[in-house]
């Protein structure tokens, strides 16, 4: 070979090699340019969604725009695809031909996303539906609304003959429901409903109805659309009981129809329901140091990015998303839907328990040892591993020893909270309700509202507070206000209610009452309370 050719040979393998970097760094200009939004991907309308697009455009150009700027209409994933329907499912119906459903399911999205549906499903979130049939909901069902219509005071005017019947269900409907999640139900032409309770015969079943009586059931418009309860939609709430046996709704992260990973990686995001009172994970976020640097860096975070790993694709601050279940360089890149798999300490109830989980998910309650163990062996999860899940987080931006002495840090507070105040708390009203000197009805006596302030908004706050590192929450918003409301109301009132027992009838409760209370504070933490015992001098005193 002469030399002339293996310079010719050379020149042509260099210009390939040019045009090929000029290729890849065009085609990098190009993807950075549409994440940013400078530019719009190339679109093409499957034909099974074509005649869904140039309607909805006309329609509903919101529901249009929304899907063409989605990854879903880059891959060719339209309308059809998604709220495609099956002869025998009971919420389907012809619409232009074509045999659709309103509302999609996570056992839709399973078709495409199988893994993800998985994950969801074993996760807390998936079982937030489960609070219908909770304290809190009592609240928002008998308290601040009513579980029957009732008749209204007078007439709205301007809406005379439209509320001869006040729904008791208004507050549940748009308020717990929205983020817990509705039981999806249909009217039938019996005048009642069918929900999946109905429709299948046996529990946990997924797919379509096998109760086809019930399904037959189900009352349909002029144009043979099955005819969903209000009361029951729209609701996009996490943990929502669907028609065909699945729960929760997808949407509730990844919003309809854009399905934007961008808004789901960011805090707004969860704080649509962890904000308020009882929940203030958002407001707790915010005021730590990783909220902070979240506003401050949030142009760093690469949040339209295709892929999402800590400490490959962003490192500026964290989200919620990050933590709680994103990828990181330390899990392998691995993101994962059952956001509990990361969380050590369940801090919702009166006290805390830690997260040690049997193989159906369920937080193990038993203190027996052994139990506890052969429930672990047996296909469970401690709360060792979940905490170590987290920390792989943590260790991208903070050391070792950091990590470890602030979970320290947490657990004291955790256990101060518990011990001092739940704990106590827990036993006076367990008793109180033994000894007959309250009745077996919640909020009907005052006590019951103070106990419910004190572990479930001021409690939370302070363990919320203590997790997320945010002290003002912690503090002032938490265990202040919990040491307040224990020793200037809880005791009080429950001394209060021994005595009138005593004074009506019933002296040996009341005086069991008085015992507890006594029980309690002659223990050493409470005896600054009692002036039994001098405060510790401090150095600085």
């Amino acid at each position: 070979m002469s030399l002339n050719f293996k310079k010719f040979i050379i020149a042509v393998l260099g210009i390939a090699f040019l045009i090929s970097l000029l290729y890849v760094q065009q085609m990098e200009v190009a993807r950075k340019a549409q994440e940013a939004g400078l530019t719009k991907p190339h679109i093409e309308i499957p034909a099974s969604s074509k005649r869904c697009v140039e309607c909805h455009e006309k329609e509903t150009p919101g529901i249009a725009s929304h899907w063409t700027g989605s990854g879903h209409a880059v891959k060719g994933v339209g309308c059809f695809e998604c709220h495609e329907a099956q002869e025998g499912d009971v919420d389907a119906f012809k619409h232009e031909g074509a045999l659709i459903a309103t509302i999609v399911t996570p056992l839709d999205c399973a078709k495409c996303h199988e893994t993800e549906y998985e994950e969801f499903a074993h996760s807390h979130h998936a079982k937030a539906g489960r609070i219908l049939a909770s304290l809190d909901n009592r609240l928002a069902e008998v308290a601040e609304g009513n579980r029957v219509p009732f008749a209204p005071h007078g007439m709205t005017p301007g809406r005379e003959g439209d509320f001869n019947m006040v729904n008791g269900f208004g507050l549940v409907n748009l308020g717990c429901k929205q983020c817990h999640g509705s039981k999806i139900a249909l009217k039938t032409i019996d005048g009642g409903v069918v929900t999946l309770d109905d429709l299948f015969l046996e529990p946990g079943q997924t797919g379509q109805p096998t109760n086809l009586e019930a399904a037959a059931r189900v009352m349909k418009d002029e144009n043979g659309k099955p005819m969903i309860d209000h009361q029951s939609w729209p609701n996009t709430g996490i943990g929502r009981f669907n028609l065909d046996g699945s729960k929760g709704s997808c949407t509730a992260c990844h919003s309809r129809h854009d399905f934007s990973p961008r808004r789901a990686r960011q805090p707004e995001n969860c704080g649509k329901c962890h904000l308020g009172p009882d929940h203030p994970q958002k407001e707790v976020y915010e005021e730590s140091k990783h909220g902070i640097a979240y506003r401050d860096m949030k142009d760093e975070l690469n949040l339209d990015g295709e892929t999402w790993v800590l400490g490959e694709d962003y490192n500026a601050a964290p989200t919620c998303a990050t933590c709680h279940m994103s990828a990181n360089v330390n899990n392998g890149g691995k993101i994962h839907h059952d956001v509990g798999r990361r969380i050590s300490w369940n801090n919702r109830p009166p006290a805390s328990v830690v997260m040690d989980t049997d193989k159906d998910n369920k937080v193990i309650k038993t203190t027996d040892v052994k139990e506890r163990a052969r429930l672990l062996a047996d296909g469970g999860d401690s709360w060792q591993n979940k905490r170590g899940r987290m920390q792989d987080a943590c260790h991208n931006c903070h050391s070792k020893d950091y990590v470890n002495k602030f979970y320290m840090q947490y657990d004291d507070l955790v256990v101060l909270y518990n011990q001092k105040f739940a704990e106590p708390g827990k036993q006076l009203m367990g008793l109180l309700k033994t000894a007959n000197v309250r009745t077996g009805a919640m909020f009907d006596e005052e006590i019951e509202w103070t106990w419910f302030y004190l572990w479930h908004h001021e409690g939370r706050r302070a363990r919320h507070g203590a997790a997320m590192n945010a002290p003002d929450y912690t503090h002032w918003h938490g265990l202040y206000e919990v040491a307040e409301r224990f020793y200037m109301e809880l005791l009080p009132q429950a001394e209060e209610m021994a005595h009138h027992a005593i004074e009506h009838g019933n002296p040996e409760g009341g005086q069991a009452i008085l015992e507890k209370i006594q029980e309690i504070l002659k223990r050493p933490e409470h005896q600054w309370f009692t002036k039994t015992k001098p405060d510790r001098i401090f150095e600085f005193d």
